[in-house]
């Protein structure tokens, strides 16, 4: 208590002789920002009256506030609830002496939680395939004759969406959504990091993965944490992996992006059904590259279902999507969005109907969606825009949901350490974003006299640190918060 008494006079002393204005000039004066371009808007929600603004309709890159656009999507046009389906199909049950006379089908459906760490725990990744493997076991399954056959091709097999980086593509953040995902479409590559200056030792990689090689470029250095940068595309087994790891490290998992989640999901099941007990004669065989092999699109119709998974709902997807800012929870929301309004779950298609829903719900001028997760510098949005976006969520029936997966400044997710020990600690619920030269925040703030905020700040080409500028920010949000 005296703690947080401490604080708040801290707050009252320092912001007494100055107000939001005088805040909001002074950072425009910062010699860091000289260059810089920035968006700012504060308006309040009770009497829609605009608090405080800095070209609050200028465009820019935003990172990863984009999410917000993709959660508040999802939840208003699939519902909290909705939740994928994928299934598991044969065209033959006919399982004499055990064995059964036919292929295996599964139809994906997007389904990012699969083996996902968000969802299961570590030693449990693969649960979900030992209950599919004992279901096909129980109904007397010895031995497949056929092929096992992944079907992801109603969510296309683009890769990446258009505007990522070619450094970014290779890494974890780099993962891109598919039909048929697993693990979080992640890699991890286990590293024995030896004294500074020697290279790195690769244990072994989760899951593995046949056919990947991976030129090692690392160095160990004092310090920590990963500075390291894997390069290499969607579908390219080759990787490059650059830059250093901290020495003396017996243990350094380093996370990459899954080459292709489609068929390393085939070959995950197949692993599983053989432990089991259930042999495979046929092939593992991903509809990507066999469409005229597969006479696509397959004809479920006239295929026996054997089992259906439900995967996580909408609400639990887009907890995690803004909570810790995860690009292929947002980027799979976006192929749902697309699938289930267009029929087909890409990001284009997504992104087509994100804008053309907002578009007659809120201001949307200037505003230019690429993905679903922010990764693209393509993407262009105002403070105005994510304003329009926050009121409208305030009062739509939607609005404690879609609230609940938004960080707390101090408290949880992304915004931990963010106002932490001041008097903004707690009261604002906003989704950071954050890039090479670029920083932003949006969401909402409970002033301490009872009004109810939203707000949004993006800062391109500023040139101090990260730390710095968010340090700078901060000073903004606690004047939002006296309010």
């Amino acid at each position: 208590m005296k703690i947080l008494v401490f604080f708040s006079l801290f707050c009252s002393f320092a912001f007494s002789q100055a107000n939001l204005d005088s805040v909001l000039t002074a950072f425009q004066k910062d010699k860091s920002l000289a260059n810089a371009s920035m968006s700012f808007l504060a308006i309040d929600l009770l009497n829609d009256s605009v608090i405080g603004s800095i070209n609050d309709s200028i465009s820019l890159p935003p990172a990863s506030t984009v999410k917000l656009f993709s959660t508040a999507t999802a939840i208003e046009l699939l519902g909290p609830s909705y939740a994928p389906k994928t299934k598991v199909y044969t065209n033959s049950f006919d399982t004499k002496d055990s064995i059964l006379q036919g292929n295996i089908f599964i139809r994906g459906a997007a389904d990012i939680s699969l083996g996902s760490q968000y969802f299961n725990a570590e030693d449990s990744l693969s649960q979900f395939l030992w209950a599919w493997a004992d279901s096909l076991y129980q109904k007397g399954i010895r031995k497949i004759s056929g092929d096992i056959i992944g079907d992801g091709s109603a969510f296309g097999y683009n890769g990446v969406p258009n505007g990522w980086a070619y450094d970014d593509i290779g890494n974890y953040y780099g993962s891109y959504p598919a039909g048929l995902s697993i693990y979080d479409n992640w890699v991890r590559f286990y590293f024995q990091v030896p004294a500074p200056k020697l290279k790195p030792l690769l244990l072994k990689t989760f899951p593995i993965i046949p056919n990947l090689t991976l030129k090692n470029q690392l160095i160990a250095v004092n310090g920590v944490g990963d500075n390291s940068v894997i390069y290499g595309g969607p579908y390219n087994y080759d990787r490059t992996i650059r830059g250093s790891l901290s020495a003396n490290s017996p243990v350094f998992i380093v996370k990459g992006s899954m080459p292709d989640p489609e068929l390393q999901f085939l070959q995950a099941f197949k692993d599983v059904l053989q432990l089991r007990g259930i042999q495979l004669d046929g092939q593992l065989i991903s509809c990507r590259g066999n469409q005229d092999k597969l006479n696509l699109p397959i004809d479920y119709t006239k295929l026996q279902l054997l089992l259906e998974h439900t995967g996580k709902s909408v609400k639990e997807i887009a907890y995690w999507t803004n909570m810790k800012s995860i690009n292929v929870f947002a980027e799979t929301l976006n192929a749902w969005i697309g699938y289930e309004k267009l029929g087909e779950g890409t990001t284009e298609n997504g992104v087509k109907v994100m804008e053309e829903h907002w578009a007659s719900r809120i201001n949307t001028l200037g505003m230019n969606l690429t993905d679903g997760s922010g990764l693209s510098r393509s993407n262009s949005v105002s403070a105005k825009n994510y304003c329009g976006l926050l009121k409208y969520m305030y009062l739509s029936k939607n609005r404690e949901v879609f609230k609940a997966t938004l960080p707390v400044a101090g408290v949880s997710g992304t915004l931990s350490s963010f106002c932490k020990g001041q008097c903004a600690e707690g009261k604002i619920y906003a989704k950071s974003g954050t890039m090479r030269r670029i920083k932003s925040y949006a969401g909402y703030v409970d002033t301490g006299s009872g009004k109810k905020i939203a707000f949004a700040l993006i800062v391109n080409n500023y040139s101090c640190s990260n730390n710095a500028i968010m340090k700078k920010m901060e000073a903004i949000m606690n004047a939002l918060y006296l309010q």
